[in-house]
């Protein structure tokens, strides 16, 4: 696929996720290149690049949805993701703590942990996790 959309969709993929996300998407694409497709196209290429939300909030907002469905390996990724947007540790602390109310303490607890994971790693791995360039 090559339309316009999927290469926008990819590019901001690649500034969220890194190098090590690539390895995520070679996996997907093994599995199946047409839901693959459909993410960078649609969920990259058209919501992601909507004016009125910059990519921090973006970024913050699916990891508050990815913690209220108890997903704490996509809570990592946009963890990763907001950081490469310039979001603070404090702040995607207190997205998480936001939910709380809304989505229980042991969803809350499992965000937590995969975001700290995020943050005790960062330093060791931030070559694999900052933006791709072009």
């Amino acid at each position: 696929m090559s339309s316009e959309r999927y290469k926008k969709g990819k590019k901001i993929r690649d500034e969220s996720f890194g190098k090590e996300g690539l390895e995520r998407w070679e996996d997907l694409y093994k599995i199946c290149p047409t839901h693959a497709d459909a993410i960078h196209d649609y969920c990259f290429g058209t919501i992601w690049d909507r004016p009125n939300l910059d990519l921090k909030t973006r970024e913050m907002i699916v990891m508050a949805a990815a913690a209220a469905q108890d997903l704490p390996h996509e809570v990592g990724l946009h963890v990763r993701g907001a950081l490469n947007r310039g979001a603070t540790k404090d702040e995607l602390i207190e997205v998480i703590l936001q939910c709380s109310p809304y989505i229980g303490f042991p969803k809350t607890n499992h965000a937590l942990k995969a975001a700290q994971s995020i943050f005790d790693q960062w330093d060791e791995k931030k070559d694999d996790w900052k933006p791709l360039e072009d």
